[in-house]
């Protein structure tokens, strides 16, 4: 060992302490302290069940908000070559088992792996600078480098799963006098609080063997009686029935008819819900699409009424699925009052629309009477300029209700668009009466661009009266 052949400073500071050879004896200890056996033929961790069962898991656990996701194997012998994923709600587990079981796992696998050799390169640590404080001779020094090793091995255990606490604790013991000593020789009280925390130790858990093909059938049948989704359960179920047919010859005959029936009635039940629930959802939508197109809003609320009771009649067992349905109906319920509310209002405006319709005829008369000659002017190809004045007077006659008319409010936008609409073509007849007495060609464009305007708002200033004046169309399904 590295630190043989220094017995006369160890004597030195044994001579000097409460307890003569406290350091030799804690450095024998260091050297002879026997490695742990803790070999394991799994290394599987376990789900700890609030009603006492337990479920194998293949790898840690991951939780994750309300759920648990692990890796359950499905066979004996070489666990990861068959695994099938499970979710179970983490209100069903025991936590402070389950977590107490994964560290004592984690240091078992951490004691037959790198623990030994990792306690071996502490103790040179430790027993090289219970060596160096024998070579020193102020006892301030003495005790820094003492109370330096004891803190490396109070530390030591928590970091590593507890592995070796015991006999970190009696090398502790025997520190602490040393430290004691020291302490009374530096003229300091006893030992600081902070140094005399016990080494944290593993729990005292009993690991589990690997599960028997038995055991895996009874997990497989309580995963899938606590699983997520329909599909899981059946998924887990099949599972369960295929290793029965596999392990035949292992399991016992009666037990295993008793576990098969009843893992086949459970997977009749899955498979009788999800038609159910496939029938329901299908001739629920297919109602709903109907009633939609008719914005039949007692219609649908009857359909939301009739989802939840068919959903209590069949045991409430596709809550989500449920959701997604209720969800879809909720939307077009709320499209169905939305149409509704829109049509009412548009029945209450009607009235007021068609009265400004009939108010503004005379202008929308002239406009497809002129909208010829407004053509040519954009096009620069007339009209024939002796029409010209007489177009202007008939003209500026014609768009009189637009200056007298009082709009609706909901029609004011559109009133404003036509009376633009019918000053720009106003403009556009003059600059082209100018252009022609004048043989001016950039008149003549400018007439042009004024008439094109003209005809653009017009245009969407009819297509916007029109709408106005249609009945809101039924929402289309989502």
């Amino acid at each position: 060992m590295p630190f043989t052949g220094f017995r006369r400073p160890i004597h030195r500071i044994s001579t000097r302490s409460p307890r003569p050879g406290a350091v030799a004896v804690a450095l024998l200890l260091l050297c002879t302290a026997s490695a742990h056996a803790q070999g394991t033929a799994t290394n599987l961790f376990r789900v700890f069940l609030t009603d006492g069962r337990v479920l194998s898991a293949y790898g840690e656990w991951a939780r994750l908000n309300d759920r648990v996701v692990f890796s359950m194997p499905t066979m004996r012998g070489d666990p990861a070559s068959e695994l099938h994923l499970v979710t179970i709600p983490a209100s069903e587990v025991d936590w402070a088992r389950t977590e107490r079981y994964a560290f004592a796992l984690r240091g078992q696998s951490y004691a037959a792996t790198r623990g030994e050799a990792d306690f071996a390169r502490l103790s040179d640590e430790v027993a090289r600078a219970l060596n160096e404080m024998a070579t020193l001779q102020d006892p301030g020094q003495r005790l820094a480098r003492a109370e330096q090793a004891r803190h490396a091995l109070a530390d030591w255990p928590g970091a590593h799963f507890g592995y070796r606490a015991a006999e970190v604790r009696e090398i502790l013991d025997l520190l602490d006098e040393i430290i004691a000593g020291l302490r009374a020789a530096t003229g300091q009280g006893g030992i600081a609080v902070a140094l005399v925390a016990p080494p944290t130790a593993l729990p005292d858990e009993t690991l589990l063997p690997e599960p028997t093909e038995a055991e895996i059938v009874e997990q497989l049948r309580t995963a899938a009686e606590l699983a997520d989704t329909p599909a899981e359960r059946s998924s887990l179920l099949q599972t369960l029935l295929g290793l029965l047919e596999r392990a035949a010859d292992l399991l016992p005959e009666a037990w295993a008819d008793l576990m098969r029936r009843d893992a086949s009635a459970a997977l009749q039940e899955e498979q009788r819900l999800d038609r159910a629930y496939a029938e329901l959802r299908e001739r629920t939508l297919a109602s709903a699409v109907r009633s939609l197109s008719k914005s039949d809003v007692r219609s649908l609320e009857r359909l939301h009424a009739a989802v939840r009771e068919t959903d209590t009649s069949l045991g409430a067992r596709r809550p989500a699925e449920i959701a997604s349905l209720l969800s879809a109906l909720d939307a077009q319920l709320a499209a169905a009052r939305s149409f509704q509310l829109a049509r009412d209002q548009w029945e209450l405006r009607a009235p007021v629309y068609r009265q400004y319709r009939r108010a503004v005829s005379g202008p929308l008369r002239a406009i497809s009477r002129d909208r010829s000659a407004l053509e040519d002017v954009r096009d620069q190809a007339g009209p024939p300029a002796s029409r010209l004045s007489s177009l202007i007077s008939r003209w500026q006659r014609d768009g009189a209700p637009f200056d007298r008319v009082v709009p609706p409010a909901g029609l004011m936008p559109v009133h404003a668009l036509f009376r633009s609409a019918w000053e720009m073509a106003d403009q556009a007849f003059a600059l082209r009466l100018s252009a022609a007495m004048s043989n001016d060609a950039s008149r003549a464009q400018q007439a042009s661009s004024a008439a094109a305007g003209a005809l653009l708002l017009l245009a969407r200033a009819r297509a916007d009266l029109d709408a106005a004046l249609e009945p809101p169309t039924p929402p289309a399904s989502p």
